[in-house]
């Protein structure tokens, strides 16, 4: 230890360092970091930046994209080209443009994630289920040209500005700057805008759903391949405010997560797929009887806002009067919207009459290709008071990676608006024209917080009004596979409870959920260099709402170091000659403190701290938790300590191999001496599964700040359009050509 703390002290210069302090102290100060006063401070900083971008959508494309639909009059017979961002820039055999695909210039910018695009125009992307032609699109994308100027004149203002973009109902999605759009790997457009979590949340208020699935013998083969696949698109159409359960039932009522019995679960990431691999095993047997699985339904709904039951059957022969009469009737406060599946028509007036009934819509189901337009049928529905309303909620999204748009791993949250029809004769109808919106990339957004302002250990972070984490420097939403990296099943719905695990009692997230401005002390255990080593410290929380927005902010600031702010009168350009150029290219920048640096820190004063980049074994076992951990199959091992003078002796086995470790203290430094005895590969972690604890999980009910407005009812609503008509979910030209064709055959 003498010699190991000589050649230190020679080779660090740390006399030469505390000398140069000694001589500078009069001219420096230093003074305590006011947590309080500094998170109101990044908050208000992170408020007026959100606010600039709530302003380009509430007062220029919101307003923008109404005033051109009230002065358009609809054009069964328009003919217009546009630039469908498929297409673009696509020649012929002969050299010549295709259509809808003219010259559209693109270039490389960095702003946009290095994409090619085009900054002085928008264009149009329409899935492959949507005819690019149909009179409904060519009018909507004609309409909404008058975005494009907008588009323009808010990047000019607020360069900061990424995406910026108009989904119609219709199906097409008009986006700022175009680009050229990349198809699927099997070659097709699948990306729907309206699937989009910031479509859905601004077209609806939050929503509590059952989704009833027949499982009787007769819906075997296509018929139980169409209905999962239409569960499966209603799930997509929920979010985070929403909640949901699946029930299946023959002439018995199951629900398909028995976990999940007598309660809606939170329509979140981690909820949706687990419903969806369920839903995959459904078996069919028995004979259906809906009446028990729709009085279930009813009991289970409770919101205050937007409640439905979706029933999904080939048929239904019961008389369903006596359960509306007994749960629904006369309020009609649970919306009921039927899919019957497959060719055979027998019971549609049936299944229509309980839509009808019941404030809902009804569809027919024949095919696949069927499902999409008919399920987004019921958004619409339920947009309705809204829409009659003219109630503009603006929202914010979660946090999520658009890899499908701009290819981009980064995480960011959309600030969304709904867009209604202001024409009095379509008033009672409630028509939803679509959803205007702009990207916020979160990395810019706590770059408004930084780093350095807050110690080697402090951060920030973002939470939303579910305590889902938004930003958080302990937030690790991708995994390695392969060479790629690639977002985690669940990285949008990590709770701030799992990556502040030591408030046990949730005393910081409650606070946080509910909107309020405080603080609060832990001792954490923090993981530091990938979970290898641990860090005992003290952390004062600050916290506070971030106005207009679901959003709250988080600071940490940690006692010792971190408590304190250092300041001179030293200048930039004085730090730029000081600094060698062999200086530069080892500076650490302030708001990346390496692990080194953060480990000393820590470490007592007058000692050196020593630190090898590669893992070593602690003597003392230490119990972190990683709740954003994806396992793999475990190594069990046993172990046994002894204690011997002033060394410990630990024995670790893994089945009939066993390895001896000797430990001893070196003195006046953080080392340990280790000798290894014999030669085995054991490894030391372990893990543990338990389904329970994922069951409790999923259904866990913890506090959440459901959003405040809520558009359920309407007395004007004109609740007789109710589906059924001729081709739901086609347009009004397919409908006249049918009954021409059916006429003409007569």
């Amino acid at each position: 230890s003498e010699q190991i703390n000589a050649i230190a002290s020679k080779y660090s210069g740390a006399v030469l360092l505390q000398k140069k302090l000694k001589d500078v102290e009069p001219i420096i100060r230093i003074e305590d970091v006011d947590g309080a006063r500094l998170v109101l401070e990044f908050a208000d900083e992170i408020e007026r930046m959100l606010g600039s971008k709530m302003k380009s959508v509430k007062v220029s494309l919101k307003y923008t994209a109404e005033d051109a639909d009230l002065y358009h009059e609809y054009n069964a017979s328009l003919q217009f080209d546009y630039f469908n961002a498929l297409l673009v820039n696509t020649m012929d055999e002969e050299g010549n443009f295709i259509e809808l695909g003219g010259e559209f210039p693109l270039e490389e910018n960095e702003h946009f994630n290095k994409l090619s695009v085009n900054t002085l125009m928008s264009d149009i992307q329409v899935p492959t289920n949507v005819y690019n032609k149909d009179p409904n699109i060519l009018n909507g994308v004609y309409m909404s040209e008058a975005l494009n100027d907008v588009f323009i004149s808010n990047f000019q203002k607020d360069p900061t500005l990424t995406w910026q973009y108009f989904g119609s109902s219709a199906g097409f999605f008009r986006l700022y700057p175009g680009i050229k759009w990349t198809p699927d790997s099997n070659g097709v457009v699948s990306f729907d805008c309206r699937n989009r979590n910031w479509y859905i949340q601004a077209a609806t208020s939050p929503k509590d759903i059952v989704i009833l699935v027949d499982v009787s013998g007769s819906m075997k083969g296509l018929k139980m391949t169409i209905a999962k696949h239409t569960i499966n698109t209603i799930l997509d159409t929920l979010g985070e405010n929403d909640f949901v359960n699946v029930i299946a039932y023959t002439d018995y009522v199951r629900y398909v997560e028995p976990c999940f019995k007598g309660t809606l679960v939170q329509a979140d990431l981690d909820n949706r797929e687990h419903f969806k691999l369920l839903v995959e095993e459904l078996h069919m047997k028995g004979e259906a009887k809906v009446k028990k699985a729709m009085k279930e339904s009813f009991r289970i709904l409770g919101s205050l806002c937007n409640q439905a039951i979706m029933l999904i059957t080939d048929g239904a022969m019961e008389d369903f009067q006596s359960v509306f009469e007994e749960f629904n009737w006369p309020d009609k406060k649970v919306r009921v919207f039927t899919y019957l599946i497959g060719r055979d028509m027998t019971f549609s007036e049936n299944i229509k009459w309980i839509a009808c009934n019941n404030k809902g819509y009804y569809t027919h189901i024949s095919t696949l290709a069927d499902v999409q337009e008919n399920v987004m049928e019921y958004l619409h529905v339920l947009s309705r008071p809204m829409v009659i309303n003219h109630d503009h909620d603006i929202i914010w999204t979660e946090a999520y990676m658009d890899s499908v748009v701009t290819h981009s791993l980064l995480l960011m949250t959309s600030v969304a608006m709904p867009v209604f029809s202001k024409k009095k004769e379509t008033l009672s109808h409630g028509i939803l024209l679509g959803v205007v919106g702009t990207d916020v990339p979160l990395l810019e957004v706590m770059k408004l917080a930084p780093r350095y302002k807050l110690g080697a250990h402090g951060y920030a972070f973002l939470i939303t009004n579910n305590g889902y984490i938004l930003a958080h420097p302990d937030l690790r939403p991708l995994y390695v596979d392969g060479k790629k990296l690639k977002p985690k099943p669940n990285y949008n719905s990590v709770d701030l409870s799992e990556a502040e695990w030591e408030d046990t009692e949730d005393s910081l997230r409650t606070a946080m959920v509910k909107g309020e401005t405080g603080t609060l002390t832990l001792d954490v255990r923090a993981a530091v260099d990938k979970g290898k080593r641990p860090l005992f410290l003290k952390n004062e929380y600050f916290y506070t709402t971030i106005n207009e927005t679901p959003f709250s902010f988080g600071m940490v600031l940690t006692r010792g170091h971190g408590q304190y702010m250092f300041f001179g009168n030293v200048s930039v350009e004085e730090g730029e000659t000081f600094l060698t150029p062999v200086d530069k290219e080892n500076l650490f920048t302030v708001d990346h403190f390496p692990i080194w640096y953060r480990l000393a820190a820590e470490n007592k004063p007058g000692q050196f701290f020593f630190y090898v980049p590669n893992a070593v074994y602690c003597p003392t076992r230490v119990t972190l938790y990683d709740y954003q951990a994806m396992c793999k199959n475990a190594h069990h091992h046993t172990s046994g300590h002894l204690s011997e003078g002033n060394y410990s002796l630990y024995i670790i086995k893994c089945g009939r191999c066993q390895k001896m470790f000797v430990l001893q203290q070196v003195p006046n430094s953080n080392l340990v001496m280790l000798v290894v005895q014999a030669d085995c590969d054991c490894i030391l972690n372990s893990f543990e599964h338990n389904a329970t604890v994922k069951c409790n999980r999923m259904k866990s009910q913890k506090i959440r700040r459901r959003p405040e407005s809520c558009h359920a009812y309407h007395p004007h609503e004109n609740a007789n359009d109710c589906g059924g008509a001729c081709g739901i979910a086609v347009s009004l030209t397919l409908c006249f050509i049918c009954l021409a064709t059916s006429l003409a055959l007569h």
